[in-house]
């Protein structure tokens, strides 16, 4: 039986790491993460920030309201592919999964 990962115990090197960050955090010595700014040094502001921290939102029903559930699927790809996929992707200023949802949904629309 091998053992899970989440539960491996840690080696004394990382307890040592972990102890010495919960005293300095519990000292103050560690900054807290501030409200940031942009580079033309405008604030960001709490509600652009807090929806950058929430994560990706899922695509739901309208695509990326950040509703409902939106499901990972992966492929592999031909090299020759990938590498159109690329040059594409860079050429249109996209992403790969905006490209791959498209033609998915192309694809399914003529089937």
């Amino acid at each position: 039986m091998t053992e899970d990962p989440a539960h491996t115990p840690l080696t004394e090197a990382e307890q040592a790491y972990y102890n010495q960050l919960d005293e300095d955090v519990t000292a103050g010595r560690v900054p807290t993460i501030g409200r940031g700014t942009r580079r033309d040094g405008s604030r960001v502001s709490d509600t652009e920030l807090d929806a950058v921290l929430r994560g990706r939102p899922g695509l739901g029903q309208s695509r990326a309201t950040g509703r409902g559930r939106s499901p990972r699927r992966q492929v592999r790809l031909p090299e020759h592919t990938d590498a159109a996929l690329d040059a594409y992707v860079e050429k249109h200023g996209t992403t790969a999964s905006a490209v791959i949802r498209d033609a998915v949904e192309a694809y399914l629309a003529t089937a």
